[in-house]
């Protein structure tokens, strides 16, 4: 080998000791950046027998990327629905705990059936109109929690759609970076870091196809085909919170909707199931519930006129079939026998429209109240139970079947969850920084540049030698 050749040889190996170097110590330094992605110097041979780094890798297994992306914006969407349903369900509470809705009605039936025994008792008659009332406030209570998980969740997809659109500008705006810079830099690997963390941002939110365009760019659509990002060109998404509709520019992207180029999995369409399909659902099974207690009530009221409303009243008055959205919020127990009314207990016993008190003796209407809640509701069925469960029975129907809606979503939260995190860490095992193995690349690269050097020495120690032979 010629000093020349050697000198070449020494030089290149020293420049190249530089530049891996730099990528072991960025890697050192990122290892706990969860958004990084280790880097590996590739080495090629020159013509003049040198080395050099030809380029500067990710280790990411494409693969497992997608799967993770897939999984993850599943467990999203699973989360966003249990931890909604979580609050209420909290607060609705389960059967036995002497607070939630079957417990309330329990004790008005349990009222009843002594005022039946006891029909000149006043403590009973208003023991009876106290237990009427807990069970009407409870009613207008759970369907008043209901209400705020609803513009809780409203005012999340709100956010939700703020974040994606960030997102996707942002996205947009390295698309238009990507292409000033050459393939295998450090410029390019930090890039694409920024971008592989922007799509996982994306696919948490929404379920997205993505494709990696031949001028590196990506460009992202729903899974129905909907654009969202092409190059720099972003297609907004818009929500309507009066008819629960989502929009990619001009194009509907609603979830679950038949004909449309909806979006599927991610937190949003989490949120907007739970908008659009599980909390109406919820609150029209309250909204017939209270439509049952107030038609029940006035049917058996012997007292009653047409248009009279009875010991449940939609906030005064009598049933009214085109009023039903919204009536357990406004169920309430009769002005006229209720305690903060005119405090006529006695009207439990007697009915609600008598001009005057009757006979001490007579359980008569007290009965009829306590039959009538063998009778069947007929619930819609958009509620989802029965349509032939009694009134009796209805408010326990209601609180298991939001309590198992519920439990299922927790477990299905838990088992996509599951399968998130086992394909996450998968991912994380390639593309993470082992700091172990990154000192002892930095120590073979000391062996390199001390070698290197040395050669360096010896060439100036003969060229020296040389000049001064002359």
């Amino acid at each position: 080998m010629s000093l020349s050749t050697a000198l070449n040889v020494a030089s290149s190996g020293l420049a190249t000791t530089q530049v891996r170097a730099q990528v072991v110590s960025e890697n050192i330094a990122n290892a706990m950046n969860a958004n990084y992605v280790r880097r590996e110097a590739v080495l090629v041979s020159t013509s003049s027998g040198g080395v050099q780094v030809s380029q500067v890798t990710r280790e990411v297994d494409d693969a497992l990327v997608r799967m993770s992306r897939s999984e993850g914006s599943k467990a999203a969407h699973q989360q966003a629905i249990y931890e909604a349903l979580k609050t209420y369900t909290t607060y609705l509470g389960e059967p036995g705990d002497g607070l939630s809705l079957a417990d309330k009605f329990s004790n008005f039936n349990t009222t009843l059936t002594t005022l039946v025994n006891m029909p000149s008792s006043t403590e009973a008659q208003s023991a009876a109109v106290y237990a009427a009332e807990d069970l009407a406030a409870s009613i207008r209570n759970t369907s008043g929690m209901l209400s705020e998980v609803s513009a809780d969740v409203d005012m999340e997809i709100r956010y939700e759609v703020a974040d994606l659109n960030q997102t996707l500008y942002d996205l947009a705006e390295l698309n238009s970076k990507v292409g000033k810079f050459e393939s295998g830099t450090l410029e390019t690997a930090n890039l694409s870091d920024q971008m592989d963390s922007l799509l996982d941002q994306v696919s948490e939110i929404v379920g997205v196809r993505i494709n990696y365009n031949a001028d590196k760019t990506v460009s992202l659509y729903t899974t129905g085909g909907a654009a969202l990002l092409e190059g720099t060109q972003v297609q907004d998404v818009t929500y309507n919170s009066a008819d629960g509709t989502f929009y990619a520019g001009k194009t509907e992207i609603t979830p679950n909707k038949t004909g449309v180029r909806g979006i599927e999995e991610g937190s949003l369409v989490g949120f907007a199931e739970l908008k659009n399909e599980i909390l109406p659902e919820f609150q029209l099974q309250l909204d017939e519930y209270a439509r049952g207690l107030i038609q029940a009530f006035e049917a058996a009221d012997a007292s009653l006129s047409a248009g009279e409303a009875g010991l449940f009243t939609d906030k005064g008055n009598a049933f009214d079939a085109s009023k039903l959205d919204g009536l357990a919020s406004r169920i309430a127990v009769n002005e006229a026998v209720s305690h903060d009314g005119d405090a006529e207990t006695w009207r439990i016993r007697d009915g609600m429209g008598v001009d005057e008190e009757g006979a001490v003796a007579d359980a008569t209407q007290v009965q009829a109240y306590i039959d009538v809640l063998d009778t069947k509701v007929d619930a819609d069925p958009a509620t989802g139970l029965s349509p032939s469960i009694s009134l009796a029975d209805f408010a326990s129907a209601v609180v298991t079947a939001q309590a198992l809606t519920r439990s299922r979503a927790e477990s299905n939260y838990s088992a996509a969850a599951s399968a998130a995190e086992l394909v996450q860490a998968s991912r994380d095992n390639v593309a993470g920084v082992n700091i172990d193995d990154e000192v002892q690349q930095l120590m073979l690269i000391e062996r390199s540049y001390v070698a290197n050097s040395k050669v360096l020495t010896a060439v100036s120690d003969m060229l020296d030698a040389l000049l001064a032979a002359v």
